[in-house]
Parts: C-alpha cells; structure tokens; sequence
C-alpha cells in the first residue's frame, strides 16, 4: 500500500498588486532594520573621498532617486557595470547591491571594491552577496522581502538614507521617511485612478515618456516600470534638450507612439512653455496625455508621480491579460551568458 500523502495548502505569493498598496510602509521598515544595524561606524571620508553605489536594475533605481533628492553633498556615484572606475581606493566607500544578492555584475563589482581597498556595505536580501559580505567580515544590511527589485524602490531609497545618516554624512532622515510614508498612504486612490485611466489611454501604443531636467531618473523608472510590468517598449527623455533634436523624430512616424509629459510645479516656467507647444505641434497625429500631481514638495511629488506610474504599468499589463510580475527575457538571457 502507497504511504498517506498529506496535501499542503499551497505558499500564495504576494501579488504585485498589492506590493504596489503595500508600498507606503517599507520606508519605515527599513529604516528600524539600518537604525538598529550593529556594525555601522562614521566614516571619516577625505575631502576627496568617494561614494560609489554599485546596482543593476531595479535595485540601482533608488541611487538616482537618493541623488534627485539631496542634489549635492553626498553623491552618490552610480555604478552600473562590473567594476569601479581605475581611482577607485581606499579613501571611498562602495555600497553593493543586489536584491537577490546573485547579480553577476553586482558580485564583480563588490570583489573590485575590496582588491581596491574601498570600505564596502553589501546591501541583499540574501544569495551569494551576503555569503561574500560574512567571509570578507563587511556589514550587510538586509533588504526585506519583496516581490520583484523594481518594487523594493522604497525599500532601498530609505536603507541609503539611513545609511548615509549611521555614516555620519546626513542628519537623521526619519521625520522625512515618516512623513513621505503617511503621505503616499493617503494618495493611493488618487493614484490607481490616474494610473488605470492612463493605461486604458495607452493600449496599442508605444509609451515615450518625457519630463524637466530634474525628472530624469524619474522619466527613466517610468520606462522602466512599462518594460517590465507591461512588457511593452518605451523610452524617454528630457526638457529642453529633446527640443533640439529628438522632436523631429517625430516628422516621420514609423510606429504608434503615445507621448508622456511628467510635470512638476517646480519647473522652470519655460519648460512648461515648451511642453504646451510641442503638444500644440503634435497632438494632431500623436496623444499627448499630461501627468500632475498636487504633492506640496519635490520629493512627495516625485513619489507620487511614480506610485502612478506603478499602477499605470500594472494595468497596462493586466489590460493585455499578461502577468506583469515575472521577466522572462531576463531570465532567460541570464542562463545563456
């Protein structure tokens, strides 16, 4: 006789839906784990002492976002390849990330930072960067779980603050994380309706989105989101420098584009100027759909702007009956290499 087999319920993973809700509270959750992180000390950094941030990815967007946001001193030095550059030593430190903690790039890049003499922080949830982190006796912090890299933005945004903070280079960020979290609590409604509204706007289009100078990352985790959620092509780019050239692209068409403005109340008044011509010059053959939000500050706007671009994704995604969670192509080309 077969031996009982006793059936278990099945694990439910969390859906990215509601990774995309549940987004307000990593803020905070990662800011308890690096405020409690025991082997973090001041780093007395030279003059001419760098910060490198070394992350491909998902788990590289919040460099940039950590940058838009203090826009000065400290920088940090985005390193998305397999090494630091040549100057790269020991009076620089080098935070590594990897939210699988096995991103091929990111494992080259934590090796070069230590044969460089840099001080090094791993930032994983787990694999093979925490194993490194342990032998070489460096701090890793924890990233908590979550359901795709591109969805722990908050996650890592705030552990770098709260690192730059332990490392005595910042002031404390917690009533900045605590206020950013409530606020983006109190605007998901508002957001999912902009998000769901748009995506029916975009169906069979190719979606360019463009945005002021201070936008960049933020036009870039925009095309990012519609890659991998609505597996989808989409690019973007800049005011004014897309004025002086990309624009007459559009003289010819040779697809469906569908054009994004990202506008910000902080913007130069010119920018706005040349949003509303080129949609004036365009909106004859191309849709031309404007993104505005009423956060009182930059950096609440450019969260809410991007919990729309969350949502738009996700629906662009389940509006063409696909599962926006898994990159396949990804994976893929990552077991050919």
């Amino acid at each position: 006789m077969s031996p009982r087999c006793e059936l278990l319920p099945l694990r439910k993973e969390p859906d990215i839906y509601q990774t995309i809700k549940n987004f307000p509270k990593q803020f905070l959750e990662s800011w308890e784990i690096v405020r409690g992180q025991e082997n973090l000390f001041v780093w007395n950094a030279s003059s001419s002492g760098r910060i490198y941030f070394a992350a491909m990815g998902g788990s590289g967007l919040p460099g940039d976002l950590v940058n838009d946001h203090w826009a000065g001193n400290p920088h940090l030095e985005i390193i998305r390849d397999y090494r630091l550059p040549a100057g790269a030593g020991p009076q620089d430190l080098a935070v590594v990330a990897s939210y699988s903690g096995n991103t091929e790039e990111t494992l080259s890049a934590f090796e070069d930072a230590l044969a460089k003499g840099c001080r090094v922080i791993a930032l994983a949830n787990g694999g093979k960067l925490r194993q490194m982190a342990a032998a070489a006796n460096v701090p890793w912090v924890r990233i908590p779980d979550c359901i795709q890299p591109r969805c722990a933005s908050g996650h890592f945004f705030a552990t770098l603050l709260s690192l730059l903070y332990r490392l005595g280079r910042i002031p404390s960020p917690e009533l900045e994380l605590r206020r950013l979290a409530a606020y983006l609590e109190d605007i998901q409604g508002t957001a999912e309706a902009a998000g769901r509204s748009l995506a029916k706007s975009l169906a069979e289009r190719v979606p360019i989105v463009y945005g002021p100078t201070e936008f960049y990352s933020l036009c870039r985790i925009w095309k990012i989101k519609i890659n991998e959620n609505a597996k989808v092509q989409s690019f973007f780019n800049v005011f004014p420098e897309l004025n002086h050239n990309e624009m007459v692209g559009y003289t010819r068409l040779l697809m469906r584009p569908a054009l994004i403005f990202l506008e910000s109340r902080f913007m130069h008044p010119r920018v706005a100027r040349r949003m509303d011509v080129m949609e004036k010059l365009l909106k004859k053959d191309i849709p031309v759909f404007r993104v505005r939000v009423a956060a009182p500050d930059l950096l609440l706007e450019r969260f809410e702007i991007l919990a729309v671009a969350d949502y738009a994704s996700y629906y662009l995604a389940k509006n063409a009956g696909i599962d926006p969670t898994p990159v396949e192509m990804v994976e893929d080309f990552k077991k050919q290499l």
